[in-house]
């Protein structure tokens, strides 16, 4: 058995309130590819995920945290929903798809690198915090809905587009 095919059984035991996956650290070489599953809570914080992360229609009922975690390559979450936060503050990666994705919290991505981020027809019901990162190319929140607000403050953004995007808390951009 590889160790995605360990964190990946892993992660399908059913959801229990108070207990997560802890893979803080793992290093994994292989894609892990969570598509269409619905995991329970997991730490993958400082891990590193060699391969990329496909999660494309993902439910992520628990605690989703992915602190300080590499991902080499993509990270693709179309049309995933939290149950509540995903944070992925400090990540590094290649470019990340939220598109069309429902969050029931927050989505802190502070100090994160990232090569671009999409949030096209996001919904994200608690606040998007990019405080501090790096975003070397686009970040699209075309037609995405932000119950929280936007929090961008000291944030290094290749280019901001944001269509029919609407933002309901407070808004903080760059500079």
């Amino acid at each position: 058995m590889t160790d995605a095919e360990a964190l990946l059984d892993d992660l399908k035991r059913p959801w229990r309130h108070g207990e997560h996956v802890d893979a803080r650290g793992l290093v994994l070489d292989e894609p892990l590819v969570l598509d269409g599953l619905e995991v329970r809570g997991f730490d993958l914080s400082d891990a590193v995920l060699g391969a990329g992360l496909s999660a494309r229609g993902t439910r992520f009922r628990g605690l989703a945290w992915m602190r300080g975690t590499t991902v080499q390559g993509d990270c693709d979450l179309t049309g995933a929903s939290f149950r509540t936060d995903f944070r992925a503050d400090r990540m590094a990666s290649g470019d990340v798809m939220l598109d069309a994705c429902n969050l029931q919290g927050v989505l802190s991505l502070a100090g994160a690198k990232l090569s671009s981020l999409s949030l096209q027809n996001a919904l994200i019901m608690a606040n998007l915090t990019l405080e501090n990162a790096r975003i070397d190319g686009t970040v699209n929140l075309s037609g995405a809905e932000i119950l929280g607000g936007l929090w961008t403050a000291q944030a290094k953004l290749g280019a901001l587009i944001d269509a029919d995007a609407d933002i309901s808390g407070r808004v903080r951009l760059p500079g």
